[in-house]
């Protein structure tokens, strides 16, 4: 669904916004619903991720091309951020160690959510929300924050699979 996003923003901005509202509303009750009946699954925790990655991509792209549009700067952290996460987890899970998400990532994550909840009400109405480049700033400071904790994990997570094989 998420990479019809690109097109779509551009050919029917109400009707994309429609759908993210639909997608991450389905997606929190997803998860919520999993926690609640405790029927979490490894190919759950594979796959929400990455439909999470695919829409902050795919909605990333195409807000860097409309009237409100995020800051460059922002676009390529994000971008960093989110292929640094994908490429990143793939090494993990080839060394048979599962990622998991933390407290800040998800912050990070959900502050890009109501970030394009703004820029889809900002295109959508032909104006600018007066603190939007306020949470310009804080986007890039949880991102930035969750990049290097990412990186942080990463890093150790794989420092210990060396260790572990060389163990053995």
């Amino acid at each position: 669904m998420s990479p019809f996003f690109l097109f779509l923003v551009k050919a029917d901005i109400k009707l994309a916004f429609f759908l993210f509202i639909l997608v991450s509303i389905t997606d929190a009750l997803d998860g919520l619903i999993a926690r609640l009946t405790n029927s979490l699954s490894f190919l759950g925790k594979l796959l929400d991720p990455i439909a999470d990655k695919v829409l902050i991509l795919s909605l990333s792209f195409a807000f860097i091309k409309l009237k409100y549009h995020m800051p460059a700067i922002l676009f390529k952290l994000i971008l960093a951020r989110e292929v640094f996460i994908i490429l990143g987890s793939v090494l993990l899970l080839y060394f048979g160690v599962v990622p998991k998400p933390s407290y800040l990532g998800k912050l990070a994550t959900f502050s890009m959510i109501v970030l394009f909840f703004g820029l889809f009400i900002e295109n959508i109405k032909n104006y600018e929300i007066k603190f939007i480049d306020l949470f310009y700033d804080v986007v890039g400071v949880f991102v930035a924050l969750s990049f290097f904790e990412y990186l942080n994990i990463g890093v150790r997570n794989m420092i210990n699979v060396f260790n572990h094989k060389v163990l053995k």
